[in-house]
């Protein structure tokens, strides 16, 4: 009988043994199965960072928030329902000169009054070859001087408008009607060496008066002719600049 309940004993303990050898041991990171969904690529990525679409023209103008040489904040959409004329300056160029000594610039600003009354005319200065109170001391200056120190300059140091509008060259000019439409980019006049004055052909006023009259604008793009924006990064766009003929203005 002892000897029976021994057997028995010992035959529990070897079931158990085996029983537990049989169990299956926690092993981390297990290889997936075909039934196990795999993760997703995409959720393996950072999302990409929203990108701002570029200035094209018959769309809508891009957005921008820049502060003016006496420190007042312009927001593009501040001009809503007005045309807005934008002048890409540098005093120091000597394109930017002469539209101010040939009376461009004024002689654009009144006949625009005539088209809208409410025009607006802002040049952004995207220079970053020299210091900034520099650049926003010489050209507040350059402005008095040609009395037109009304006109406002905003501060583009570090290129990121000028890139968001493409801006290649001082002057590059940019026409946005009262909708937010960009209506016109490019050369100021067909006059690059500044030898017809005020009866150049203004592409800028022209194509605000054929969008006022709801003609259809052209030419609504131009190749710019001036100086190349000096960027931040060291980098000159240039467009029509002094390639492609002609010799720069001298300087006033």
């Amino acid at each position: 009988m002892q000897h029976r309940l021994t057997t028995l004993l010992a035959g529990c303990l070897l079931s158990s043994s085996v029983a537990l050898a049989q169990e299956p041991a926690e092993v981390p990171d297990l290889a997936p199965t075909k039934d196990t969904p795999m993760p997703s690529k995409e959720s393996e990525k950072e999302a990409p960072e929203a990108k701002v679409a570029k200035a094209v023209v018959g769309k809508k103008a891009p957005a921008f928030s820049l502060k003016d040489t006496k420190g007042k904040v312009h927001n593009l959409s501040d001009y809503s329902g007005q045309y807005v004329v934008i002048e890409w300056f540098n005093p120091g160029c000597p394109y930017c000169r002469g539209i101010y000594k040939e009376g461009i610039v004024q002689d654009t600003r009144k006949k625009m009054r005539s088209v809208d009354p409410d025009a607006v005319y802002l040049t952004i200065n995207s220079t970053a070859n020299q210091p900034e109170d520099f650049i926003v001391t010489q050209s507040d200056s350059f402005l008095a001087d040609h009395e037109q120190k009304d006109i406002p300059v905003l501060m583009d140091y570090d290129g990121t408008v000028g890139r968001l509008y493409e801006a290649k060259t001082t002057p590059h000019m940019y026409l946005i009607n009262p909708d937010g439409v960009l209506i016109y980019a490019g050369a100021f006049t067909d006059d690059r060496n500044f030898t017809k004055g005020t009866e150049s052909m203004n592409y800028v006023v022209t194509a605000a008066r054929q969008d006022t009259s709801g003609e259809q604008v052209a030419p609504a793009e131009v190749r710019p002719w001036g100086c190349g924006v000096k960027y931040a990064d060291g980098a000159s766009r240039r467009g029509g600049g002094r390639r492609g003929g002609g010799k720069p203005p001298k300087s006033p």
